[in-house]
């Protein structure tokens, strides 16, 4: 007479580690979520220096004070509704941050390479006027070559994907004994032993 044998302990995955039956399994979105949060924030710094740039114009009126406000705002505008939308897994505020960071980048080293070669600047990059080589890597590239990085890699996409994918319920499967056939017993088969009348009595 044989047994049938079982796993041994440890075998089967602790409650918990697949999701429930008919609920799919949703991409984290960490990296999306982050991404987002540094594209808020780089939006409200741009938009500081705009409003400096504003207040600067109240004393003395010049063309890189009103060049630099006018590249903070549509930069920090670009990064801080890219930023909202992205947090709320919308695929156009992935591609808003993109361009509000790559602008922000491509404006910034525009200006040092303007300033270093023929003397013209502007004050653009938040509430800074000058970067210099260490204000730009650390207050301009770093910040906005993370936000990129984080808004195109593929767990980001993922995340927005399945933001997109209407829920599909998924009927769970049947764990328990197979269910018969129809028309079970099959035909030719003995019907089941009825009782009959109890025996007379003697």
């Amino acid at each position: 007479m044989t047994f049938q044998q079982y796993p041994p302990q440890g075998a089967y995955p602790p409650p918990g580690a697949y999701p429930p039956p008919g609920m799919a399994r949703k991409p984290n979105g960490a990296t999306g979520v982050i991404a987002g949060i540094l594209a808020i924030l780089g939006g409200v710094w741009f938009l500081s220096g705009f409003v400096w740039a504003v207040i600067l114009l109240f004393g003395r009126v010049e063309s890189y004070f009103i060049i630099g406000g006018i590249l903070d705002l549509a930069v920090g505008a670009l990064l801080l509704i890219g930023g909202i939308l992205l947090l709320r897994a919308k695929s156009v505020g992935r591609m808003l941050v993109v361009i509000g960071a790559g602008a922000g980048i491509f404006f910034g080293v525009l200006s040092v390479i303007l300033s270093a070669t023929v003397g013209f600047f502007y004050v653009f990059g938040g509430v800074s006027a000058f970067y210099g080589f260490f204000g730009l890597i650390i207050q301009l590239l770093l910040p906005a070559i993370a936000t990129i990085v984080l808004a195109l890699i593929p767990p980001t996409g993922r995340w927005l994907a399945a933001g997109k994918q209407p829920a599909v319920f998924m009927p769970p499967q049947n764990f328990g004994y197979p269910q018969p056939p129809g028309g079970y017993p099959p035909p030719g088969h003995p019907p089941p032993h009825q009782p009959g009348p109890p025996p007379g009595q003697w």
